[in-house]
Parts: structure tokens; sequence; C-alpha cells
């Protein structure tokens, strides 16, 4: 076997032997098997073996050979709220990413919101509401007002909401699931992600969408979505809000972090997420590609931490 050169070391690696993982059955299914492709696609041609599964196809006992180590690529329900973690550790089986508890705690967006409050960071102004629960408490908030699953990603059941009357609507969108929807006032400000990978800040983006509504079509199919790398006149102190959410909500290895930026410079933090998309379109990719990392680069130093197969030499 060739030996690797790690990321920013003259140590030499050996090729791991990678599972990863993609596919599932949460609504976001099609986005993870891009992002497995891709993730895949990068490890393979930095040399290591890597072996791409759907977990619909076996148990995830049998999908795993002996010294592999996983890269979970599983977004929704079933990779990201914590099952997935729990199982690989009861398998003993090395992953990629946080801990089962720190996945479930920031899948929950009552949850974060709950953390990140009580850590004194700033979230939107917000309620939420559990099915069949009465709205009048929304009635505190400034309208419009953005309404969402409280267990969701990809912008899958979110509603912008004008009017009290389109309200009902966009709750019942929203239960359909799961029985908690978050309700907060709409930010008209600049739209910010920051991804982590472990301690490494990396570049953010700032995202423009044609339709002024970062929607699925906007995220992973439109063309007419821009994006900016390392936008000018960010608030000082941004880069520290993001690893402080991250470090108070536990949340290791990969992530990304959504925020927007109010016109007076304040900043309100939307969500974390723990298995961000890799895909043509995804944003960490697209930051990393800025700081001239591939996705393999990227992820072979945490791969390093978080497996034990790995052999260094020199």
């Amino acid at each position: 076997m060739r030996a690797l050169q790690t990321q920013g070391s003259d140590r030499q690696m050996q090729p791991l032997q990678v599972l990863v993982l993609a596919g599932g059955d949460s609504e976001e299914r099609e986005i993870s098997l891009q992002s497995g492709a891709a993730v895949a696609q990068s490890l393979r041609e930095a040399g290591h073996q890597v072996r791409l599964r759907d977990p619909l196809q076996s148990s995830l006992q049998n999908l795993i050979s002996p010294g592999e180590v996983v890269v979970p690529m599983l977004h929704g329900r079933g990779g990201e709220d914590g099952s997935l973690q729990r199982r690989l550790q009861q398998l003993g089986v090395p992953w990629l990413g946080c801990s089962a508890e720190a996945a479930a705690l920031t899948f929950s967006k009552v949850r974060t919101r709950e953390r990140l409050q009580q850590a004194g960071l700033p979230v939107a102004n917000g309620v939420c509401l559990r099915e069949g629960e009465d709205t009048g408490t929304a009635d505190q908030l400034r309208w419009p007002l953005v309404v969402k699953p409280a267990e969701q990603g990809s912008s899958i059941g979110v509603s912008i909401v004008g009017t009290t009357a389109e309200l009902p609507a966009a709750l019942k969108l929203a239960w359909q699931f799961g029985c908690d929807a978050v309700v907060e006032e709409y930010i008209a400000g600049r739209e910010i992600t920051v991804a982590m990978a472990d301690e490494l800040l990396l570049a953010p983006v700032e995202i423009e969408a044609a339709d002024g509504w970062y929607d699925f079509h906007a995220k992973y199919v439109s063309d007419r979505t821009r994006y900016i790398v390392n936008p000018g006149q960010l608030p000082e102190g941004l880069h520290e809000i993001v690893r402080e959410a991250c470090r108070v909500c536990q949340v290791t290895g990969l992530s990304r972090t959504d925020l927007r930026l109010m016109p007076d410079g304040r900043i309100a933090l939307l969500e974390i997420n723990t298995i961000p998309g890799m895909t043509s379109h995804s944003l960490v990719p697209m930051a990393a590609a800025a700081m001239g990392l591939s996705i393999a680069e990227l992820l072979e130093p945490m791969l390093l931490k978080c497996c034990s197969p790995c052999r260094l030499a020199g």
C-alpha cells in the first residue's frame, strides 16, 4: 500500500478502510445518497479503501467489516438523531462525528434553542407549539414568522407566513413531520453558515437565494442561488459564537452552524447540523475548497482521531 500524506503534517498514514453510509429511509434520502457518493469518491481518489452502502440493504451489523471506520452521511432521522451513533457505539465501531447525545440534542430544534439560550447565546425569538395546542403564544411574536418541524432538515416542511390566516396550514404541514413545531420571527437579514471540522473553523459562506428563500429547491436544485465565500463586513466575534455554540451542545467532528445576520450586526443562531450535506451544491465542500482542501483532506485528520486501525509511519 502506498503511504498517504496527512494534511498539515509530515507524517504518513496507510490507506484507511472506510464504510460510508448513505441513503436510509428519511425524507432526505436522495440528498444523503448524493453526499455519500461525493465523500466516497474523494476518499477513493485519496487512496483509501472505501465501501459505500445503504443501511436499507441490510442490518448495520452485517454491513460493517472488521477494521473499518464509518463515515455517516445519513441526513435526517436515523442518521442525525443519535440512533445510528448509539448503535455504532454498541457495536464498538469507530465513526466520524459527534456523540449520540450531541446528535440527539442538535437534531431537536427545541432542545437546541433551549441549550443555546441557557448559555446566553443569541437565537431568533420564537415558541414551540405542540400539535393541537392553542396557537395564541405565537401572537406575541413579530410577523412574518417562520414555521418549521422541530426535528427535520433540508428546509422540509418549512413555511414563511405573513398573516394569522396562513398559520394553521403552516403548522399542519410542520406537524406532518412530528408533534412539535418551532415558530420563530423571520429575520430579513444575511444568511451565513460556518462549518467546523473538530477545532478547525472553515471559511464562512453567505447564501443569496434568487427568490429570497433558501428552501429545498434553492439548496439542491437551483443554479440561481449565489454563494459568497469569505464575505465581507462580518461582525467581530461571529466565529467565536459558532465555536461556543458547538461547545455548549458538545458537537465534535464535522458540523455546520447556520445563522442570520441582522442589519444592525446582531447574530441569531438558527441550527447546528451534525451531518451536513456534501453534495455538489453543498456548503461544507465549498468552504473547504476555498481553503485548498478536498473532501478527503478535510476528513482525514478526523478519521485519524476516531479510528483505531490507522497506522502511522515515520
